[in-house]
């Protein structure tokens, strides 16, 4: 005899069915929020570790900014430095020469007679002083024409000391130096020093001497 089945079994596997779907897709879900998630916490990684690396180089950048800040001015203080250096070698090659011609400033100068300025304008020479009498100031001339450092020797000027109306001593002891009347000598460079001296710029020097008075 047959075996037939009266109960619902087609609403039974429906419900079933339906079960397996709704966990199909629940399962589904979570795998795709799952893997949703995944993404973008890899992406998020991502994006921080190049953030990161953006703000380094922002920084490094920034940083690199202030040392070129700090070079910009190291080629003047360069250049400024080089300017001192030749200035000084320019001073020590000078040394000699300045002391060759105040050396022959004194050579030179008559023992009645003193200078009390002596100024330098490039290459010209402005010499003054006090002198016993317009012959002293000759001999001063003819002694400047004969050195070697100088030539062009001339007397601008001689003005002798005026006379005192008050005969009364100034000092207990007299001072020879008081009837010295005043002169101005110009004087130029001898061509031997101009090569040593071309590359100094034109100056005025301006010394003071005391010389032998008799």
């Amino acid at each position: 005899m047959a075996k037939i089945n009266l109960l619902p079994w087609r609403d039974e596997l429906r419900v079933k069915r339906n079960n397996e779907f709704i966990a199909y897709c629940v399962g589904a879900l979570l795998l795709g929020v799952t893997a949703a998630g995944g993404g973008w916490f890899y992406y998020d990684q991502k994006l921080q570790d190049q953030e990161q690396a953006n703000q380094l180089i922002i920084s490094t950048n920034q940083n690199l900014d202030v040392q070129l800040k700090s070079l910009d001015g190291l080629q003047e203080q360069r250049d400024a430095i080089v300017e001192r250096m030749k200035l000084i070698q320019g001073l020590q090659t000078q040394r000699p020469i300045a002391v060759h011609l105040i050396d022959e400033i004194v050579r030179v100068t008559p023992s009645d007679m003193y200078v009390t300025k002596f100024v330098r304008t490039g290459d010209k020479f402005t010499i003054e002083g006090k002198a016993a009498s317009p012959n002293t100031v000759a001999e001063l001339l003819r002694n400047l024409e004969a050195s070697p450092w100088y030539r062009n020797a001339f007397m601008n000027s001689f003005l002798a000391a005026e006379e005192k109306k008050d005969k009364t001593p100034s000092s207990l002891i007299p001072r020879i130096e008081e009837s010295y009347g005043t002169f101005t000598v110009t004087v130029d460079l001898d061509q031997i020093a101009q090569p040593v001296l071309s590359e100094q710029q034109p100056q005025a020097a301006e010394t003071t001497t005391q010389g032998a008075t008799s």
